[in-house]
């Protein structure tokens, strides 16, 4: 069973979560895999094993905000299903407020998706956040930007965010 003080922290990939687990052996860190429905299951599995106090969701993210710049830390207040009908687009709160710029949050499920008032867009945050709401558990996000959402996946600058989030990580926890 998880340590119920200290939170799980939820990665999409190994690759995001590297360096944090190289820099800080202590987290419990997990993948969770790309997509909503890759992390509404790990996710789901983690919850119903192991009933932690609290998950973060961690990673990089693309800013729709040319306030934000590459290597920036946010932390996702408000996750908005942006890729679905409007009819259907529901919105989550992470319940841990974490010291760090709060923004809202789009996640996506292809390029391309307007802002709709949202500041960065990924890919995993609405089912982290409707599963921790559903069962209990207390969420947030962190996300460090490596691009904007209009570059061209070779300007993105992966290995900046990355040394950033671990920055981050390290001097929230």
């Amino acid at each position: 069973m998880a340590n119920s003080q200290q939170p799980i922290f939820i990665f999409a990939t190994e690759a995001e979560a590297a360096p944090v687990r190289a820099a800080r052996g202590d987290l419990d860190i997990r993948i969770c895999g790309v997509g909503v429905v890759e992390a509404a299951m790990a996710v789901a599995k983690i919850i119903e094993e192991e009933h932690p106090e609290a998950i973060i969701l961690c990673g990089i993210a693309g800013a729709y905000d040319s306030t934000l710049n590459v290597g920036d830390v946010v932390a996702v207040e408000v996750e908005q299903t942006a890729t679905l009908p409007k009819l259907y687009q529901k919105s989550y709160s992470a319940t841990l407020s974490l010291p760090l710029m709060a923004v809202v949050s789009n996640t996506v499920m292809a390029v391309g998706a307007e802002a709709c008032g949202a500041q960065v867009e990924n890919m995993e945050g609405a089912a982290v956040f409707a599963l921790c709401a559903d069962r209990g558990v207390k969420c947030a996000q962190i996300r460090a930007i490596s691009n904007y959402t209009t570059d061209s996946r070779e300007l993105w600058d992966i290995p900046a965010a990355l040394e950033a989030l671990v920055n981050c990580i390290n001097g929230l926890f």
